[in-house]
This record gives C-alpha cells, structure tokens and sequence, in this order.
C-alpha cells in the first residue's frame, strides 16, 4: 500500500522525512509500532505506519494524507495481514471546508463499483460514519492481498483527480478542519487512537496524532 502513494507523491511532489518523533518506535505489549512523517513538498503531509504483533504473525501498513494547501477530503489506507486474512481500508473523510461536489465524487464512485463485489469488511456503528464518504471501500478475507496493490492504485488515482479539481485553500483552516477530526477520535473513539492510549497514555498519543499521524499542529 505504502509504496504505491510514497512513490506516487515523490514523483509529483517530492517528500522530505521528518525527524525528531520520540514515538518513531514503540516496542510494547508485543507490538512493535514504525512511524514514519513526511512533509509533501507544497501540498501536505504524509504518515505511515508499519506494525507488528503476534511473532509476526499480524501485519498492519496505514498510511494518512492529509492535504493543507487544497481542500480535499482526508485519506486513510490500512492493510492488516492475520494469518493468512488480508482486510484492506480506503477511507475518506468530511474535513472539507466547503463541500465536495456530486461530480467530483464521481472517479472515487466509480472504484468503489468496481470493487463491489469483494467480501466485505462489517463493523458495528461509529461516531464517524456520517462525516465517511460513501464510496469508501472496506474489505476482509483470503485471497485479497495480492488485489491490494491496485485496489490503492486506483483509489489514489481517483483522488489525484479530486487533486486537479480541488481549490486552493488556507493551510491553517485546514488543519483546524483535520484537528477537529483527531479530536473527535479522542474524545468519542477510534480503533487505532484506543490502541495508542492504552499502550502509551492519552497525553503522549495526542502528540503522536495531533504532530506525526494527521499533523494538524
């Protein structure tokens, strides 16, 4: 998953790393946690997150990019590999300023359609779901990891052309749209800020979310 974006936006953009995250690596419980931060070269940012657990046997890479210089929707890409399962996430989320048009949904749409038939990825009820755009995928079982490298191809595709549509925005306001997304994961809950908080404490995961993940301050 990672490979496609990273090498996509340093084509594009170029990325520079940035350095300085105490959090870079977290070794605990079993899990073994990589953040990796880059600035987008006069765009945004971009966080990936390599995981490890069960002696190898669970395997996660997320990936978050967040636009500040265009207003387009946050996107948030996960592939978790357990034991021979493959569930894959391409998510999109309300942190537009003004909203997106029918249009503009269309290419995002159209890739949804085209991975309708996959077998689908079911959780309960979430505080986010009204602010999720509907042509986010969501998809688990055998057999789909080696569909994962297109599946992200044409998602990133169809936001590239969201890219070339969208306006320019004020990066400040932007990242107060995103921070209050993050916020929102604090104080109502999500699967990956749970994790952290439990492992490392609310304060010190509200740095790594607020400064390395969605960096929004």
């Amino acid at each position: 998953m990672q490979e496609v974006i990273i090498s996509g936006l340093q084509s594009l953009y170029g990325l520079e790393p940035i350095v300085g995250n105490p959090y870079a690596k977290i070794d605990k419980s079993g899990m073994h946690f990589r953040i990796t931060t880059y600035a987008v070269k006069g765009f945004g940012h971009l966080s990936v997150i390599d995981m490890k657990a069960m002696l190898g046997l669970m395997k996660m890479e997320s990936v978050v990019l967040n636009a500040e210089t265009r207003d387009l929707p946050l996107y948030s890409g996960d592939l978790i590999r357990v034991a021979g399962k493959c569930t894959i996430l391409q998510e999109f989320y309300n942190t537009m300023i003004d909203p997106m048009s029918e249009d503009v949904k269309a290419p995002y749409r159209k890739v949804r359609e085209k991975y309708r038939n996959l077998p689908p990825y079911v959780t309960g009820p979430r505080w986010y779901d009204d602010i999720r755009y509907d042509f986010t995928l969501g998809a688990s079982g055998r057999g789909l990891a080696e569909k994962e490298g297109q599946i992200t191809k044409d998602y990133f595709d169809a936001y590239l052309e969201n890219v070339a549509r969208s306006a320019a925005c004020d990066p400040a306001e932007k990242r107060a749209k995103t921070a209050t997304y993050v916020d929102g994961l604090f104080k109502n809950g999500g699967p990956a800020v749970d994790q952290f908080k439990k492992l490392i404490g609310e304060e010190a995961a509200r740095e790594v979310f607020e400064k390395y993940v969605f960096c929004c301050r």
